[in-house]
């Protein structure tokens, strides 16, 4: 798993002081959703489930974490439907595992830029 924060640099322009507020922010708002995520699925509730995985992908895209973007691309589309599987809980916990590993890396970056 690596961060990839080369969108996040073209859209900041190199501006390393608002790459980091950025990145702060992510770093705060990403637990929230994936849990929100992960509540839509416990709730078996797929239009929920869409939603917040929409909601994410832009964050997820801006700091390079790509292999949680394809996971909640497969949320959102998952959400389109009427039917649980059991594919998403394998899904969500993916998500989840991922969430614990990548926010680590994404701290680590921010002492980067300090």
């Amino acid at each position: 798993m690596k961060v990839d924060l080369s969108y996040l640099e073209d859209i900041t322009g190199g501006d390393k002081e608002m790459m980091l507020e950025m990145l702060n922010l992510f770093i705060e708002d990403i637990p929230y959703q994936v849990e929100k995520i992960k509540e839509a699925a416990e709730e078996k509730n797929m239009k929920s489930l869409g939603t917040e995985s929409h909601k994410l992908k832009p964050t997820l895209q801006y700091v390079g974490l790509n292999e949680m973007y394809e996971l909640v691309k497969k949320l959102e589309a998952a959400g389109k439907s009427d039917e649980f599987s059991n594919e998403i809980d394998i899904l969500v916990q993916d998500l989840v595992n991922n969430l614990n590993i990548s926010l680590p890396l994404l701290e680590a970056t921010t002492e980067k830029f300090k």
